[in-house]
Order: C-alpha cells, then structure tokens, then sequence
C-alpha cells in the first residue's frame, strides 16, 4: 500500500504492554478524512484472574481476542486538521485503570506532536485507548514500521473476527 497522504501515525506503546502489540494497521482514505484502524495482538486486563475470563468473554461477544481500535485523521490540503477518537481516547486515565475507559473527543492537530512530518499517537491503557500525551512515569516503545493493510474497521473485523 502507498503511503496516505498525510503521512502515517507513529505509535508509542507503553513497554509493558508491548507484548500486545500493532499487528496491523487498516488504513482508508476518503476525501475529508482517513480511518485509521489498529489490530493489537490482545488486550490483558490488569488483573490476571480477570483477564483469563475477560478473554472468553471477549472471543465470544466480538469472535476474537485481538484487540480493534479506531480513529479519524481529518485532512484539508493535505494537512491533519484534527483526530477523532470516537470511544477510544484515554483521557486522563492510567494505565491500569479498568472504569470510564472509552471517551469521544476531537483534538487539533496543534495539540499532537509530530515527527518527520507524522502524527504521534500514544497508547495510554491496557485496553489500547489513544491519547496526544504520554503518560508520567511511562516507559514507551516507538512503533513507526507496522504492516499496513488498505481498509476500513470492517475490513479489519472480517479479517480477525469469527462472527463477520
């Protein structure tokens, strides 16, 4: 796949969750916008315990135990306008945090930093929420080579789901 225009996101994951890892990244383009759509490897609940029921939950409701997330880059002339997180931005959460976890938010692009001309989007929570912000006391990993796949959270869904 071609590079978008507006360039691709750089990720930065917590190293403690790096075993979760992007996997793939979905990636369409529209006129106004592009649908950006992260795979993770899965997403651990902070309680061990927990999560071993979390993730059959989880395989049964969305018919996987990889983790997808998406976001909106929104463009004129070719330049990020502003990101949407619809229910996936952190907040101010913590990374551990387990309620409240799926806010909505639009953010300038003015409030992200960028790199080589890319948007840096980090990973704040276990359960792979974005922020433009890292979090204190944080050690991040820098993700900016990941397969690229052409397509929307549907694609993704028929791809690494059982149920679609």
């Amino acid at each position: 796949m071609k590079e978008i225009a507006v360039g691709l996101p750089i990720f930065m994951i917590p190293e403690k969750d790096i075993g979760n890892g992007i996997i793939d990244v979905f990636v369409e383009e529209a006129e106004n916008y592009v649908e950006i759509t992260v795979v993770f490897k899965n997403e651990n609940h902070p309680n061990p315990f927990i999560d071993f029921f979390y993730d059959i939950y989880r395989f049964f409701k969305y018919g996987r135990v990889k983790d997808i997330e998406t976001f909106f880059l929104v463009v004129d002339k070719g330049k990020i306008k502003e990101v949407q997180f619809p229910g996936v931005y952190a907040g101010s959460l913590d990374y551990d945090d387990t309620e409240n976890l799926h806010e909505t938010i639009s953010l300038p692009a003015k409030v992200f930093e960028f790199k080589n001309g890319r948007i840096v989007i980090f990973v704040n929570t276990w359960n792979h929420m974005f922020s433009n912000k890292p979090l204190k006391n944080v050690k991040y990993v820098e993700i900016s080579d990941y397969k690229i796949s052409k397509g929307t959270r549907k694609d993704a869904e028929r791809i690494y789901s059982w149920r679609h």
